[in-house]
């Protein structure tokens, strides 16, 4: 990887960084005595409030890959990618509603668990062996390259040296201190992040002009909502509004996809102190993505495709905007920011892994019945492994033009079928095992195939086929067979009728309005104004 001059940084910023890197260590050594036995290590106790999950997902989830590879989306392809965070907060809502109160309610570690819950081991057994040994490496790979290229790219550190970095401080004090210190970091890295990045668009506009300089500077199909001609809505079978419509109903099925299947952002509604603080926690999530990803990600990577139209790659556009516009002195402190995005996704990663792989493969088909400290000290040396093997994922992902594409079309190849499934079961008790089962067999082939044949970009129209198609099939397949012995249905619509029995109480009712109406409000707005 080439690397741009970078500015030199000042004492005072040198300080800022290494105080920042020697804090989150310290602290990951003082939560060491927390991870006594397995709900502390991987769910720190199940005590988490919501703003704690809010900030905890928004940290983890936000990401160098977000700030960096989000943008460089945004660079590519306009303020379409405003999408993003409208169809985000409609997912969570989707997530707290069908999912959330069920796996908190037999107070599972992870996603699989509930569905062995639901329909029986097989199904959930595939979640944890397919999240565990291939989605999360890619995952982990993404935030190593991520991390590293902010490094390389704004301090100009070499690649290697910059990925050793990130991989020895996320790990070091994620397997000293567990979940709690993950939580207790990322809560702290959602200040750190956000401080320095809200500079980063007032002056962005200034440099363009304003709203309509930045439209003016642009392609066309860049500066609209409503892009007739957009590169994204290639591959659909239609044109016009309908192709633009089909382009929404995508981005809405991804975000579904990606907040009712992501198991480290499902983590936190688990460690949550109540079934209902989970599900506020998911929902607090909404509104801040709703906010924060428009301002502070994609309408600066918009206005760097007006400052810098022929960068050669599109990943580049977010720390060329940072090199050039941020002032000395503050330069030092946007790399903290931005290097707590990067260790806020590292450590949730390698802890999430550390859950499944202890808890839903190790404990249930190696080693049933052993000490609490047993399990403990398997998942140390199963993450220092897992680090090391997610490396080589890191260097694939250095050898792409955007990392955000290719993670995005990993992901709609694996997480519909999954999230899929899992509505079903939590809204129809007349969902059954062998439904699941065919929906699994049928979801990851159909995703598969899809994969080969539309490509990496196709990402949304291979989102919204692939969601609708396999929950139809568990729908059918579920209408034409009897239920399996051991199924467990959640009685959603009968709670629904039944206010003493519901899973989703008035504050959660009002909390899922307004998310809602936030995302509506953002697109009306995003709508007018492009």
């Amino acid at each position: 990887m080439e690397t741009a001059g970078s500015p030199t940084l000042v004492v005072t910023e040198w300080i800022a960084i290494v105080t920042f890197v020697l804090s989150i260590v310290v602290f990951g050594a003082y939560m060491r005595r927390n991870t006594v036995d397995s709900a502390s290590t991987f769910l720190a106790d199940r005590s988490l409030p919501p703003w704690i999950q809010a900030f905890s997902t928004v940290a983890t989830n936000l990401n160098a890959n977000d700030f960096i590879g989000m943008a460089g989306f945004a660079y590519s392809f306009g303020v379409i990618a405003l999408m993003t965070p409208i169809s985000t907060a409609i997912g969570i809502v989707v997530g707290t509603i069908a999912i959330i109160p069920f796996i908190r309610e037999i107070r599972a570690f992870s996603l699989g668990e509930w569905l062995n819950e639901r329909f029986g081991s097989p199904v959930g057994d595939a979640y944890d062996f397919i999240w565990t040994f291939v989605w999360m490496v890619i995952n982990m790979g993404l935030y190593i390259y991520a991390g590293s290229l902010v490094l390389n790219t704004l301090l100009g550190w070499d690649l290697w040296l910059s990925i050793g970095v990130v991989v020895i401080i996320g790990t070091t004090y994620t397997l000293l201190g567990g979940f709690g210190a993950v939580a207790g970091s990322d809560t702290i890295q959602f200040v750190l992040m956000f401080i320095p990045l809200a500079l980063i668009l007032p002056m962005t506009l200034d440099l363009v002009g304003g709203i309509a300089g930045l439209i003016e500077g642009i392609e066309s199909y860049q500066g609209t909502m409503t892009p007739s001609n957009h590169p994204l809505i290639a591959d659909f079978p239609f044109g016009g509004p309908v192709a633009v419509a089909l382009l929404y109903m995508g981005f809405i099925a991804q975000s579904i996809a990606y907040w009712g299947a992501e198991s480290q952002i499902l983590q936190r509604p688990l460690a949550a102190e109540s079934a209902e603080s989970a599900q506020l926690g998911f929902l607090y999530t909404g509104i801040w993505y709703a906010v924060l990803v428009p301002l502070f990600i994609l309408l600066p990577g918009v206005a760097a495709a007006a400052l810098y139209p022929n960068l050669a790659v599109s990943d580049q556009a977010m720390p060329v905007l940072i090199r050039e516009i941020i002032p000395p002195g503050l330069y030092g402190v946007v790399i903290v920011g931005l290097l707590a995005g990067v260790l806020s996704s590292v450590d949730s990663q390698l802890n999430n892994f550390q859950t499944l792989l202890t808890e839903r493969i190790y404990r249930q088909h190696v080693a049933p019945d052993r000490a609490a400290e047993h399990y403990v000290t398997v998942s140390h040396v199963a993450g220092v492994l897992f680090v090391l093997i997610s490396i080589s994922m890191a260097y694939y992902f250095s050898l792409q033009d955007s990392m955000y594409l290719v993670a995005q079309s990993l992901l709609v190849t694996i997480m519909p079928t999954f999230a899929a499934v899992a509505i079903v079961g939590g809204l129809w008790d007349g969902a059954t095992t062998t439904g699941a089962l065919a929906g699994i067999v049928f979801g990851l082939t159909f995703s598969v195939y899809l994969g080969v044949k539309l490509g990496h970009d196709a990402t949304y129209i291979r989102s919204l086929y692939s969601l609708t198609t396999i929950m139809a099939v568990v729908g059918v397949v579920s209408a034409f067979t009897s239920p399996s012995d051991g199924e467990t249905p959640t009685e959603f619509l009968s709670s629904v009728r039944n206010e003493n029995m519901t899973t989703i109480s008035p504050v959660v009712k009002r909390a899922s309005v307004v998310t809602t109406a936030l995302a509506v409000l953002t697109f009306i707005g995003a709508a007018v104004i492009f």
